[in-house]
């Protein structure tokens, strides 16, 4: 099934013990328009954090 980066942007991120944060981003590789990363917002509204994962580390 495939989904527009568009429309997966902001969805919630679960971890086994919770909700993690939402995803952000994504960096693409040029030559093959793979993912190569995952930009995701851990942060609060106080305080923004922001990392990247791997697509290897995402399920679903």
């Amino acid at each position: 099934m495939f989904r527009s980066a568009k429309e997966m942007t902001g969805i919630a991120l679960e971890a086994v013990d919770g909700t993690i944060g939402k995803l952000e981003q994504f960096f693409f590789d040029d030559q093959n328009w793979a993912v190569r990363y995952i930009v995701a917002d851990i942060g609060s509204w106080l305080s923004a954090k922001r990392v990247l994962l791997s697509p290897a580390s995402v399920e679903g």
